[in-house]
């Protein structure tokens, strides 16, 4: 309701017309038939391997590996990646919607003092009463959205943490035992996963100090007016930056990303040390 708000009041660019809903029209359509491709890649190593070295098919003896056995794991399988890969791309998708439509809003658009090429939208938006409403309305949307996403985050965090960790460790310690095509798989799978989580927590990295750039920006006597002064000084001292977060138990900040590559790497040195022959 809000983004309608702004795009019929404001002059949000056409979506009919502007190339970045195009590209961002392009990438989701992308993601989507990325997410379908590797979901049919590996439902075919599976069914033509369901005894691989990833698969539950690998701790049932041969003997016992009859025709119903392999069609359940198969199924089992399936319907896990299915899960997986509809998670991964929906996850995806939200952020990239996310990141398209609200942190430009907060980043660029409310911040002050920039030249007109520098904004899209009107500059009424940048006005002391719109700014207070539309700061106010993005924060209240932003504490109800990750009052229930913010658990998710949390614990996305932790598994993309404990599932690149373990790919890792089985690629360093059973390099020489993995199939050449569950290599790949691994390498692939860690790939996206720590290049998209890191996406992920740079977004927040973005959003924290760019946000503080524009809370920055309203300070001074720039609105015109000393009632507008002093309205402003009261209202940004009780605006906080925007950020991704769950309460206080876990925000994503300045170096976020860093402790996520220094946990990663500190915990695969620690499983393979505490395995070490």
């Amino acid at each position: 309701m809000l983004f309608g708000f702004l795009a019929g009041k404001y002059g949000i660019i056409n979506p009919e017309k502007s190339k970045e809903h195009i590209y961002l029209a392009m990438f989701l359509e992308f993601l989507g038939l990325l997410g379908c491709v590797c979901y049919v890649l590996i439902l075919t190593i599976l069914i033509y391997d369901p005894r691989g070295a990833v698969f539950l098919g690998d701790l049932i003896p041969q003997k016992y590996f009859y025709f119903p056995v392999k069609l359940l794991v198969i199924f089992f399988h399936a319907y896990i990646l299915l899960s997986i890969h509809t998670g991964s791309v929906a996850v995806g998708t939200a952020t990239a919607i996310y990141s398209f439509y609200f942190a430009p809003i907060l980043i660029r658009e409310l911040r002050i003092g920039k030249s007109r090429n520098f904004y899209k939208m009107s500059a009424k938006l940048r006005r002391p009463k719109n700014i207070r409403h539309v700061y106010r309305s993005l924060q209240i949307i932003q504490a109800n959205i990750f009052s229930f996403l913010g658990r998710f985050l949390f614990m996305c965090h932790g598994n993309f943490l404990v599932s690149t960790l373990f790919l890792n460790f089985v690629l360093i310690r059973y390099w020489g035992q993995l199939q050449i095509v569950t290599k790949i798989q691994f390498l692939i799978w860690t790939y996206v996963l720590m290049t998209f989580w890191a996406c992920v927590l740079e977004l927040g990295r973005f959003l924290l100090t760019k946000g503080n750039k524009t809370l920055r920006s309203w300070k001074g006597g720039k609105w015109k007016s000393a009632t507008n002064n002093n309205l402003m000084k009261k209202f940004l001292r009780s605006c906080k930056p925007i950020v991704l977060s769950y309460g206080k138990q876990f925000v994503v900040g300045r170096v976020s990303v860093l402790a996520f590559f220094r946990g990663n790497m500190r915990g695969t040195c620690r499983a393979l040390l505490t395995t070490k022959k």
